[in-house]
């Protein structure tokens, strides 16, 4: 009875406005054509654009965004997920298509904890719909589409990846393509940077500054009595920072202030083109790499750090399943904490051999002299860095980090993808 009378009731009606809808002009003017197929006691089905989707009440509920759901100055919701009944559902001619290809919902009864005292009336737009219909979508709705490159010397040599300093720092356009070098190929050189602190600005950019137990800012010098492999003169290896943190930095930038001794080299290679050529030779060693516990510590100083991660990590929202970042870093290793006795011991440290000599294949490596005035950023969680020994005795050579996290680097590409290349047709 309820789904026969609900179908009936579908007549389209003028647009209905209420003070408590929250709609906007992009809604209202970048819709598409919006169509009901059928529906149930717990789904819609719509076509929209001729592309069927379903969509659950609760789905529909929860995501109501009128003021009564969500605060117009905050744009926080206002209610639980857990106060949606389950059987909620639109009212009895409670459903309809507006002319302006808007769905409109009265839901069958309030919120758990609420207080409503009249029925609930949602509106959703088709830009939104359709938004909510894939989550390739969703992706581009939240502008974070933007696919990474995966590269070999050969390839990263073509690429020019240097950016002045003058418009990094002041130029949105210069900061967005600071931007999107870091997200498509995960490293970019900032030149003329000149100031001691000068790398704690570039670092504010972006984002706040993470501080470590190494400093808001440090210094990547030779001394005696180094409490860490990188304030030495020793070469050292491709790796990644603080792997034995629960949430590693996601940005690493490296500043020259000097550079004047023979050797030390700074190389770079990328973890998920290495990563990608292991998994189409030898799926069997990818899945290990995937699975297999590493323990990463740093004991030193006063200092116990301590955390096991797999070496790939994927992405398990996404239906294909990308690598959302790569855990390597031999230095900071700490003896396995597994059972080294099962044959899954001896397969991993096979798959871990195959990723490190396709890791170490100059091929592989890009390797450059980081000039003095040159700033070096790089994704932490995607590319391996390392340094050729040098002769401390043969000059000056200092250099100063910062860190920042992921989530600054994000949003900033977020906000300026929306700027520099807007969107219509999907919405959030």
């Amino acid at each position: 009875m309820f789904v026969s009378q609900l179908i009936r009731s579908l007549i389209e009606l003028p647009f209905i406005s209420s003070s408590r809808l929250i709609t906007s002009t992009a809604h209202r003017t970048n819709q598409v054509p919006l169509e009901l197929k059928s529906i149930n006691n717990t789904h819609a089905t719509l076509l929209i654009d001729g592309k069927e989707t379903k969509y659950d009440w609760i789905f529909l509920r929860d995501s109501c965004q009128c003021s009564q759901c969500v605060d117009t100055s905050t744009r926080q919701k206002l209610h639980n997920t857990t106060d949606i009944p389950i059987n909620i559902a639109p009212q009895q001619e409670g459903l309809k298509i507006l002319n302006d290809n808007n769905l409109e919902i009265l839901w069958n009864q309030p919120l758990f904890n609420h207080d409503e005292t009249t029925v609930h009336r949602s509106l959703y737009s088709s830009t939104w719909l359709r938004t909510y219909s894939s989550s390739k979508n969703i992706a581009r709705a939240r502008y974070f589409d933007r696919p990474s490159i995966y590269w070999n010397r050969k390839d990263i040599q073509h690429v020019n990846l240097h950016i002045q300093c003058d418009d990094y720092l002041h130029s949105d356009l210069g900061l967005y393509n600071v931007l999107k070098h870091l997200n498509d190929y995960g490293l970019v050189f900032i030149d003329n940077v000149q100031g001691e602190f000068a790398v704690e600005k570039l670092t504010e950019r972006i984002g706040e500054i993470r501080h470590t137990f190494y400093g808001k800012s440090w210094n990547v010098k030779s001394t005696k009595q180094a409490i860490n492999v990188a304030y030495t003169s020793q070469a050292l290896g491709l790796h990644m920072d603080l792997l034995y943190f629960e949430a590693p930095p996601g940005l690493q930038f490296l500043h020259a202030l000097t550079n004047s001794v023979q050797g030390g080299a700074s190389y770079y290679a990328d973890s998920f083109h290495a990563i990608e050529i292991l998994r189409r030779k030898d799926s069997k060693a990818f899945q290990s790499l995937c699975s297999y516990p590493v323990t990463f510590h740093y004991r030193n100083a006063g200092r116990h750090y301590h955390f096991t991660r797999p070496t790939v990590v994927l992405n398990p929202f996404s239906t294909d399943h990308p690598i959302d970042h790569i855990n390597y870093s031999p230095p900071f290793q700490a003896p396995f904490e597994s059972d080294t006795t099962k044959d899954e011991f001896r397969q991993f440290i096979q798959a871990f051999q195959h990723f490190r000599n396709i890791l170490e294949d100059p091929n592989n490596q890009l390797e450059l002299i980081l000039k003095k005035d040159q700033c070096v950023i790089f994704h932490n969680r995607r590319i391996l860095h390392a340094r050729r020994e040098f002769d401390a005795s043969s000059g000056s050579r200092w250099l100063k980090g910062c860190y920042t996290d992921l989530d600054n680097f994000k949003d900033r590409l977020r906000v300026f993808q929306e700027k520099f290349n807007p969107i219509s047709d999907v919405k959030v």
